[in-house]
């Protein structure tokens, strides 16, 4: 044993930073290799585009060569890229900023669910062995300023090859970048990752003293809800990872919406998320901007919808079972669910969106005046979609049990899933029926709508978050689903056949905004009527 660490093998700096290389891009980007393909329109673009992206890695690789340094960065590369390429390559998660951010809110149930065994023994094959025999290996650097120049000779040749080759091919190359580029670069490990990560730590040290622009401080309550004779109580329910074609209500084959459909919904069935993962749809859909004009800088520079309502006098409350509310809810009431432990509702660290209801229950019940709650669900959230709803709750079966999805069958997996969406027609039918049975207190409003969608191993692409240029239809085809009470309806002089009539017309999260601010009779300068969805089904129509 003594003799296998005292007896390395020797290895020029040189040599070893053209093997950590080849290593990093012939194992660890599968995916990317695959964009690639799709991207160029022949074999010949393609091998040039490969043997320059491999004479780019030479050069970074053979550049950073320094006693002290390569090891470390080596290894760094190694493990990152490994990580990164399993939910690439498994799940076709996209770990850019938005990814990354969505990761830094997850509580310890939720990562659990992502460290299954096949993803020890994915880092183990290709990312702790690579890494141990970079550190085993013996090293020859040579005299530094002897290091130096060849170091930087080989970076310069390497980017010169590089662009040569690419010069050679440049109306291909160009052509490829006009399809995809940015999505082919995205997953380029570990180059991708790291930038990403790099973008959100700088980003978080330009917030962290950031002030938010005051918007919307004209708000006051309208007419109708200021002399309502019982206080209005709207539940909004953000849904998590819902994609609208699987609910029976949009024509889904399967009845996933059985209680739904019993109670007279206002379903939408044409409606378009602003994201593809939580972190962009949810800043989105309340910050008043429209998708086109949207940045998370904006969105965390400015108030959100909830601060506006604060400002006409409402009780707004944020209650939160999934990451939390990206800022959205900074300036109101907050309760997080993530982490209780009820022994019937949750596991694995994790609970079931019934956990919201006895409180609900409450808050209607005590309601003494227009009152916002905003309910964040657990929803439909991968990869573990059995957490998400009881055991004795399984109307779709054989389900997917496991972590790991891949290891089930597209059938078990696409139960699994829809017992999710079954679970949250039932969880939304409850809404539905506390705000019912306190009628004679308030009256009551449900307003439901997803984040995003979900893939379910359409194309080999799982669960969400793939960049919205390229993203499927379904991670952006999402439920938008509304119910009032008879009491509601009269006090605000709202048409529901008018309603009705515009089930199949194009929506998107650009209208929830102000959507909601109608809906709750908010009059300020910053309300756009011809964005609210039941603008023109008021009597008379708002204007």
């Amino acid at each position: 044993m003594a003799a296998f660490f005292t007896r390395r093998p020797a290895i020029s700096a040189t040599a070893l930073g053209v093997l950590v290389a080849l290593h990093l891009l012939a194992v660890a980007n599968i995916t990317f290799w695959g964009k690639a393909w799709e991207g160029f329109a022949s074999g010949t673009g393609l091998a040039t585009f490969g043997v320059a992206t491999f004479a780019v890695f030479i050069g970074v690789m053979v550049g950073l060569s320094f006693r002290f340094i390569a090891k470390p960065v080596y290894i760094f590369a190694i493990l990152v890229a490994a990580g990164a390429s399993y939910f690439t390559d498994t799940f076709g998660t996209v770990i850019n900023a938005n990814m990354i951010e969505n990761v830094l809110a997850t509580n310890s149930g939720e990562t659990g669910e992502f460290l299954t065994a096949s993803f020890f023994v994915h880092m183990l094959v290709f990312g702790i062995l690579p890494s141990l025999l970079v550190m085993w290996v013996q090293v020859i650097y040579g005299p530094f300023r002897s290091r130096l120049l060849t170091n930087a000779a080989v970076f310069v040749v390497m980017l010169l090859v590089a662009g040569g080759l690419i010069f050679s091919h440049l109306g291909e190359v160009r052509a490829a970048m006009r399809r995809d580029f940015n999505a082919m670069m995205e997953v380029l490990n570990p180059a991708g990752p790291v930038s990403a990560a790099i973008r959100v730590a700088a980003q978080m040290i330009e917030n962290r003293n950031a002030m938010r622009e005051p918007y919307g401080r004209d708000a006051r309550k309208g007419e109708w809800i200021a002399r309502a004779k019982k206080p209005v109580v709207t539940v909004i329910v953000v849904g998590e990872s819902a994609r609208a074609m699987n609910f029976s209500l949009n024509g889904y084959a399967r009845n996933t919406n059985p209680d739904l459909a019993k109670l007279g919904v206002l379903n939408f069935s044409n409606v378009t998320s602003c994201g593809t993962e939580t972190s962009i749809s949810l800043r989105c859909m309340f910050s008043g901007f429209q998708r086109g004009d949207f940045s998370k800088d904006k969105a965390i520079a400015r108030e959100s919808l909830m601060d506006v309502y604060k400002h006409a006098g409402i009780d707004v409350h944020w209650w939160d079972n999934d990451g939390g509310s990206k800022g959205v809810a900074d300036g109101v009431k907050y309760v997080s669910y993530m982490m209780r432990t009820d022994p019937d509702l949750c596991q694995s660290g994790t609970c079931q969106d019934d956990i919201f209801l006895g409180d609900l229950d409450t808050l209607i019940g005590a309601a003494t005046g227009p009152t916002v709650v905003v309910l964040h669900q657990r929803g439909s959230h991968g990869p573990a979609y059995y957490l998400r709803y009881p055991d004795t709750f399984r109307p779709f079966q054989p389900d997917c049990r496991l972590y790991q999805m891949n290891d089930c069958s597209s059938e078990e997996i696409v139960n699994a899933y829809d017992n999710t969406i079954a679970y949250t027609d039932r969880f939304l039918a409850r809404v539905i029926g506390l705000l019912d049975k306190h009628h004679d207190k308030a009256s009551g409003v449900m307003f439901f709508v997803s984040d995003h969608g979900e893939s379910l191993g359409e194309n080999g692409v799982f669960m969400h978050g793939a960049p919205y240029a390229s993203a499927p239809r379904e991670q952006t085809h999402v439920p938008l689903i509304a119910w009032t009470s008879s009491d509601y309806d009269a006090a605000s002089s709202f048409d529901r056949a008018c309603a009705a009539r515009l089930s199949a017309s194009p929506f998107s999260h650009d209208n929830v905004y102000h959507t909601l601010l109608g809906m709750m009779d908010i009059r300020t300068s910053v309300y756009r009527p011809e964005l609210d969805i039941f603008g023109k089904c008021r009597v008379p129509a708002v204007n």
